[in-house]
């Protein structure tokens, strides 16, 4: 859950889940003249849809930190409590493998990566991995994709997207899409400077793929106001791409207990945050 000040008197607060599915609206519209659609086209979209799906699990029934607040994701697996993160990171990943395996394989490089500063590529992250629990995933989930892989190399319709080198590209579009998501959700209104942490406008320099054969390149988001931003290379099929979420709106106090929060949460009035993403 990503917690925003709202104003003086209102926390704004939105789900990893609704987060996750504007991830997935960046990956269905990626692919123009310039940037390769993303392939498995299908199975990218649902990954980067679902990629944060396993939040949901605590989501309908949020806890509160130990000043009574309710708790940011960055940071989460230490504050919500390192079982309780695994945990459902691992239901995430399993319920998007049986519906896409391909997806699943994507899902799973995700949740290691957001343990190990994104498999490397993400130096500002922390690096949780000498966690004996945290290894024990990581080990769990290394042996989860060899599994899936070797029965997506048997299929037919994966043999051309299952390679090391494609597998890796489309782990590095995860991840822009996880940080543009991130930026796009982590601040309100859109030119807001109040948060201090979290992805920096060139998304914190995750190489970006732009099409087989070519380098990659780096994006740099310009927020001009309250609601537009400029992007640059222009990476949708759209100009401008607009995305909304949803977000609640709760009381900015420390909470007595965790059933007076959630009288506020479950109460919470509801409205819907639009920005829009421009080529120039």
């Amino acid at each position: 859950m990503m917690v925003c000040p709202y104003n003086n008197d209102y926390l704004l607060l939105i789900l990893q889940t609704d987060h996750s599915r504007i991830a997935g609206l960046l990956a269905a519209h990626w692919g123009n003249e310039v940037f390769s659609s993303p392939r498995p086209y299908a199975s990218i979209v649902l990954a980067a849809q679902e990629h944060d799906g396993g939040w949901w699990d605590w989501e309908v029934r949020p806890t509160l930190n130990e000043q009574g607040y309710p708790p940011d994701y960055i940071g989460s697996i230490r504050h919500l409590g390192r079982t309780v993160w695994l945990d459902f990171y691992r239901n995430g990943i399993a319920r998007v493998a049986e519906r896409d395996p391909y997806a699943g394989y994507c899902v799973s490089m995700h949740g290691e990566g957001l343990l190990t500063q994104g498999l490397g590529l993400l130096s500002y992250m922390p690096d949780y991995s000498g966690m004996p629990e945290v290894r024990s995933f990581i080990r769990e989930q290394q042996d989860f994709r060899s599994a899936l892989l070797k029965d997506l190399r048997q299929r037919e319709e994966y043999r051309e997207v299952t390679s090391d080198e494609h597998l890796w590209t489309n782990f590095k579009l995860m991840e822009v899409f996880d940080q543009m998501a991130q930026l796009i959700c982590n601040r309100y209104p859109f030119n807001s400077t109040e948060r201090k942490n979290g992805p920096t406008n060139r998304l914190s320099n995750v190489p970006v793929p732009v099409r087989p054969g070519q380098e990659d390149t780096t994006l740099t988001v310009d927020i001009l106001d309250e609601e537009r931003a400029i992007v640059r290379s222009y990476p949708f099929d759209v100009d401008p791409l607009v995305v909304s979420f949803p977000a609640r709106l709760v009381p900015n106090r420390p909470y007595k207990s965790q059933e007076s929060f959630l009288a506020s949460f479950y109460r919470a009035e509801r409205i819907t945050i639009t920005y829009s993403m421009h080529a120039r």
